[in-house]
This record gives C-alpha cells, sequence and structure tokens, in this order.
C-alpha cells in the first residue's frame, strides 16, 4: 500500500509542479484505524523524502471517549514530531449530525490549510467508504452527478486511498502494530451510515452479488459524464464567459437558461472552482431547482445567494460575485497613477501630442499640470454631479447611469476620476468634464481606461 501512497504523492506533485521534497500536507485525523494508517504511512514517506506534514483533529464531543481520543491524537503527533492542530465541533442536535459536522470539518481544513500553506488536505477515505456512500446515493435516488460518490480530489482535498479495501488497512494496521483508538459511535445504528455499513449493504450484497461492481461502473460512467460536460466547458468558454475576475464572473445568461439543472449546476460548480477557486457547499436537487427557476423568470437587478457566492442577474447577463459583502464596502479613495487597477480595470497614462479631446469616453487628454497637482479614484456618491464638456451643464451621475441603463453592480465598479478638491474631472467610459484650463492644453498627457480585465 505504501508503492500505492508514494505514487499518488509524485502523482499530486506533477499536478501542482513541485517537486516531493516541497509538499505540505494537512491530513484529516480522527485516531481511528483508518487515518492512523494513513498517517504512518505518510510518516515513512517523509523519512525519505522530508516533506512537511502536519495533523489537524476534530473533537465532536459526541461520546465519552471524546476527550480520550484527543489525546491519544495529540501525544501521537508530538512522539512523532508533527504539527497538529485540534478544533472542538459542537453540532446543533436539530441539525442532521453527519452532513452538518461534515461541512464543518471540511470549512476549519480549507481554513487552516491556507493558514499554514497547506498545498493539500488528506482525508482517510477508502474504497469500502465510496462504495457505501454509493448505495445510499442509489436508496436515494440521486441524480448522476451526486452518483459518482466520494470524489479522490476536490479543491485543496485529496483522498489517497479511495481505491483501497478495508481489509488491507487493517493488515497494514496489525503488520506494522499501529495502534488506533475505537470510536463507539461507530456502533450506533442511529447514525445513518453506520446502519448501512452494518446492516443495509450487507444484506443487499447477500441478495445481489454484483451489487458493488455495478454501483462502480455506475460511478465511473458519471465520471465520464462529468469530465465531458467540464470539456465543454473549457471549449467553449470565451461563448459561455463574458467577462472574468478574481471578484467578478460575467455569463451569457441565455446560453445557461437552456441547460438542463445537472448541467447547471456542473457549469456554476466550476465557474466556482475555475476562476475563484472556491468550493461551493453541497445543495438539493431542489435548491438547483429553484436557481433555474430564478434565471428564467426574475428581473434584472434580483440576488440569488449561493453558499459563497451571489448571483445577480443583469440584462442578458448573470453576474456571479465572489465576495458580495466586502464588494458593497465603500472602497479608499485612491491616487491615480500609472497601471492603477480598480475592481477589473486598469488606468494607463502616456504622454500625447494631440490637442484635442478624444469623443473617445474610456480616454481622456489633461494637461500635465493637473495630473501632477493630483488625481484619484473613488466610487459615485448621491448628489454627485459632472460639469459636461458636450453640454456644458451640470449632469447628476445617477442621471447618466439611468440613461446609460448602467446596472446596480455597474454603479458600484464604475470609477469616478477627481482632483484634489474632489471636483470631479471625468467618469470613464460616460463622460468628461469641461476643465477652465482646456484652451492650454501644453504638456498633456493621455489617460486610459481599460475595462473589464
Amino acid at each position: 500500500m505504501i508503492r500505492i501512497l508514494k505514487n499518488k504523492l509524485i502523482n499530486y506533485c506533477n499536478e501542482l509542479t513541485i517537486p516531493l521534497q516541497e509538499l505540505s500536507i494537512l491530513v484529516s485525523f480522527s485516531g481511528g484505524i483508518d487515518s492512523m494508517v494513513l498517517v504512518s504511512l505518510l510518516l515513512e514517506l517523509r523519512k525519505e523524502y522530508g516533506f512537511d506534514l502536519a495533523l489537524m483533529h476534530f473533537n465532536h464531543n459526541a461520546h465519552v471517549k471524546a476527550k480520550i481520543c484527543e489525546k491519544f491524537c495529540r501525544s501521537f503527533a508530538i512522539n512523532n514530531n508533527v504539527k497538529y492542530y485540534n478544533r472542538d465541533l459542537f453540532i446543533n442536535k436539530r441539525d442532521n449530525f453527519e452532513s452538518s459536522s461534515r461541512g464543518k470539518r471540511y470549512t476549519e481544513l480549507n481554513t487552516i490549510a491556507d493558514k499554514i500553506s497547506s498545498h493539500l488536505i488528506f482525508t482517510a477515505h477508502h474504497l469500502d467508504d465510496q462504495i457505501e456512500t454509493l448505495y445510499m446515493k442509489m436508496l436515494d435516488n440521486a441524480d448522476w452527478i451526486s452518483k459518482i460518490g466520494i470524489r479522490e480530489k476536490l479543491g485543496k482535498i485529496r483522498r489517497p486511498l479511495l481505491t483501497v479495501r478495508k481489509k488491507e488497512i487493517k493488515q497494514i494496521a496489525i503488520d506494522k502494530k499501529i495502534s488506533w483508538m475505537e470510536d463507539p459511535t461507530n456502533n450506533d445504528l442511529s447514525f445513518r451510515r453506520n446502519l448501512v455499513r452494518k446492516s443495509l449493504l450487507p444484506r443487499a450484497i447477500k441478495l445481489n452479488k454484483k451489487l458493488e461492481s455495478q454501483l462502480l461502473g455506475e460511478s465511473q460512467n458519471s465520471k465520464v459524464k462529468l469530465n465531458l460536460y467540464l470539456s465543454e466547458f473549457s471549449k467553449k468558454c470565451e461563448d459561455l464567459i463574458l467577462q472574468n475576475s478574481k471578484q467578478i464572473i460575467t455569463v451569457d445568461i441565455n446560453a445557461i437558461k437552456k441547460m438542463d439543472i445537472e448541467k447547471l449546476k456542473i457549469f456554476i460548480y466550476w465557474c466556482s472552482s475555475n476562476y475563484f477557486n472556491i468550493d461551493i457547499p453541497i445543495k438539493t436537487r431542489n435548491f438547483w431547482i429553484e436557481l433555474s427557476n430564478y434565471l428564467n423568470d426574475s428581473k434584472t437587478g434580483s440576488i440569488y445567494i449561493l453558499g459563497p457566492i451571489t448571483l445577480i442577474l443583469n440584462r442578458g447577463e448573470l453576474l456571479l460575485i465572489s465576495d458580495y459583502v466586502h464588494f458593497l464596502k465603500e472602497p479608499e479613495k485612491i491616487k491615480l497613477t500609472q497601471n492603477k487597477k480598480w475592481y477589473n480595470s486598469i488606468f494607463t497614462i502616456v504622454n500625447s501630442d494631440n490637442s484635442v479631446l478624444s469623443i473617445d469616453k474610456n480616454q481622456c487628454l489633461l494637461t500635465e499640470d493637473l495630473i501632477n497637482d493630483g488625481l484619484y479614484l473613488r466610487r459615485w456618491k448621491n448628489g454627485d454631479k459632472i460639469l459636461s464638456s458636450n453640454s456644458t451643464q451640470h449632469i447628476l451621475l445617477s442621471n447618466l447611469f439611468i440613461n446609460k441603463k448602467i446596472s446596480r453592480i455597474g454603479k458600484l465598479m464604475q470609477p469616478v476620476v477627481v482632483n484634489k478638491l474632489d471636483d470631479i474631472v471625468w467618469v470613464p467610459g460616460l463622460a468628461h468634464a469641461k476643465l477652465p484650463d482646456e484652451s492650454s492644453l501644453y504638456k498633456r498627457k493621455l489617460l486610459e481606461w481599460i475595462p473589464a480585465l
């Protein structure tokens, strides 16, 4: 089994394009037989390659031996010179214990992994866990995506023992004299997985000897179908994704309205993972049906919350925003300098011999003196006016936004260029201000706003 684990580590490092010696792993560590075997094998490989290893234990406070298990794990980490982290998890009795604790564990694992710069997070899921999961999905009549079961790779998560049977893990523990802690809740049949593991699945396998291979075969077929969809999204990326940045993705709403529920679900997951590096929590099929209805029936400006992602409809577009709460906060006024970024746009400044103001509202011709005196970027405010260079009349920016049909999110992203007195000089893409010194355009510089980076 150590050869399997070694090959997995090499493959993971090839994907990360780093040598094995530089790999950093955080392992979810319960002290049970599965995680003890995984960590023990990793310690053997660490002696050979010197990669970084850390352990994280979760105390669910769910049984009388919880504190003993925690002490056992801590002592093991100290004795083997491994960094150790511990979190107490308290689950509301009204919540589903298994799903709620799983969600909290992965949230904490990702938080700690980011904090200590771990490349990967390992869990000790094995093939028997996978078969149990697939059987439960079959009982639930789940969609074909869910019938993929446990993923070996998802974000930073890796499950290197997913092809290994439980009996092989037990044999390794016996051969290497590895100690472990037994969780008394593993015998509690009120937990669905325990009931499946100890009663329902063994009985079903007796009735159908081919059940395991059928479940695994369906899982493989679902993986193939998933990969075809992901390949399609990558190939049609330019048709589907109109604009993208680290904070906002703009999607062609008409292209995704035609998708069925499963394809829509995969597309949203793909967008979030591919562009934001965010994993959306598992949602029910009813949730995705509601999302489909939202896309087809809601009005422009409607908001839909999808875990860490916020969706906003905008005239033929769907905006996916990675941190909407932070996005709503008023950004600080910043000095406009060469290559200054503003949300998903950038400003450039070059010398110019042209003495005629461009009609291109993405460009603005200003004197060097005015620029040297200080120009600044800020968000618009209620009551903001600009003295238009075209009409020589004061125009409310709010009216300008209405006339140009700027969306709610577009207003938040719209830069406003002001001088040191906070007078509006330019609203990039929308309007130039009439300035008192326009007639003396000596030593001119051309400012250009380049949106949608």
